[in-house]
Parts: C-alpha cells; sequence; structure tokens
C-alpha cells in the first residue's frame, strides 16, 4: 500500500487547525484498490475537493486502518504525523506505517593517548553489518537529541558532539520504505562501552581503514570519510 498513488476526495472541515502541526484533513479514498477507506491528507489544502496523491503512512486503529495521503514529493516522518494524528483522534496510535523512515545517530571517535584515532562500529541483532550506532527519532526530539539518546542507549557512553557536522545517508532497505539517517561527529568522554543486548550484538573499536574493510556499504564509507575529513581540517 505505501508509495500507492491514489484520489482523496476531502471532506469541508478541516481535522487540524493548530499551526504548530501538520496538517491533516479528513477524506475517503475513491478510487481503487482502497475505494471507501478512510483516508487523511497532509499538507496544505489544495483549492479543489479531489485531489491525487501518495499513500506515505498507514495508521492501525484495530478494528479500521486508516491511510495518509499525501502531495507527490512531500516528505512527512512519523514524528510529525504520529502527532497530528494524535490530535484529531485523542490518542497514539496503536501502530503506524510510513514510507519514509528518519533516524540520527553518531560517528564516535576516541583520541588515544598513544595510537590512533579509533571509531566505534556496532553490529545490530537483526543486522548483518558493521555500522555506526544510531536509531529512530522520537516526538519531541531534535536531530542531535536523538543522536544522543541512541549513543547513550545502545553503547552507554558519553559522548560531545562536533558542531559543524552532519551527514546524511539514503537507501531504500525494503524496496518501497525510504530511510533517511542523519549522522553527526561525536567524540568519546571517559567510561567504557556497554552494549544494549536487546539492540545490540557486537561492538568494535577500529581505526579508520579497518572500518573501510569491515562495512558492507559505501554509504557508511563515505560518512566515514565525510568525518575524517572534517577531522583533519579542525
Amino acid at each position: 500500500m505505501l508509495g500507492k498513488r491514489v484520489e482523496i476526495e476531502l471532506e469541508k472541515k478541516e481535522a487540524v487547525r493548530d499551526s504548530s502541526l501538520l496538517r491533516l484533513y479528513r477524506g475517503r479514498i475513491v478510487s481503487m484498490p482502497f475505494l471507501g477507506k478512510p483516508a487523511y491528507l497532509a499538507g496544505a489544502r489544495p483549492p479543489i475537493r479531489r485531489y491525487h496523491g501518495t499513500v506515505i503512512a498507514v495508521v492501525d486503529r484495530g478494528e479500521q486502518e486508516r491511510i495518509i495521503v499525501a502531495p507527490e514529493g512531500s516528505v512527512y516522518y512519523e514524528p510529525e504525523l504520529r502527532a497530528a494524528v494524535r490530535a484529531i483522534e485523542g490518542n497514539v496510535p496503536r501502530k503506524m506505517l510510513c514510507l519514509y523512515e528518519k533516524s540520527c545517530g553518531a560517528v564516535i571517535f576516541w583520541r588515544q593517548k598513544a595510537g590512533p584515532t579509533l571509531f566505534l562500529l556496532v553490529k545490530n541483532r537483526n543486522g548483518r553489518h558493521w555500522g555506526f550506532p544510531k536509531g529512530h527519532v522520537e516526538e519531541g526530539e531534535s536531530e542531535e537529541q536523538t543522536a544522543m539518546r541512541e549513543v547513550c542507549e545502545e553503547t552507554g557512553l558519553q559522548v560531545s558532539i562536533c558542531k559543524g557536522f552532519r551527514e546524511v545517508s539514503a537507501y531504500r532497505p525494503f524496496g518501497r520504505i525510504r530511510k533517511q539517517v542523519v549522522f553527526f561527529l561525536a567524540e568519546k568522554q571517559e567510561g567504557s562501552v556497554t552494549i544494549q543486548h536487546t539492540e545490540i550484538d557486537r561492538f568494535q573499536w577500529a581505526t579508520a581503514s579497518q572500518a573501510q574493510e569491515l562495512f558492507r556499504y559505501e554509504n557508511d564509507r563515505r560518512v566515514l570519510r565525510a568525518a575524517l575529513q572534517w577531522l583533519r581540517e579542525q
């Protein structure tokens, strides 16, 4: 269903009037194969009652799903969609599947007193490759807040964010789902790694060259190269 083009017919009444929230408008799908399903249109209201758009989320309300449609090219992530739906329906959706997913994390480096600079790599329990600590943005968080929280939860480390570095990685791991990951650069402070076993299977401190060999995806190599370049220029 996600990513499908549909036609939605809007109701006259505006669903969300709070200017601080994403604007959602009630309606119903009037095209196959989702004919008659209740839906919301996300974004600015068009000057017409019927509008073609893309399914960007599916809200699980238990007995009935509600589809969220957006104009072509519009990108909205789960935290803002969830907040807007809660404002309309009065409670938190049980589950929400989103076309666009956003995560934030950090490239953590450790300047040893004797020896090369090392970078922290982790391997998720559900994954088969090495990468950097990261996780989904939660409602009300900034990108940096998400990165700091995920680093602390997954590794137990206290780190300091290096101002001026922000690298974005985009990919499609499961076909339709479109993921964006924002990486910051962070320096390890005192303490040692204590992994969150429910999320992380293994961790490793590696030199830049070792990390490049361990990475499976070019996106991770590119982010590390950007971090190395930034550190050299400081």
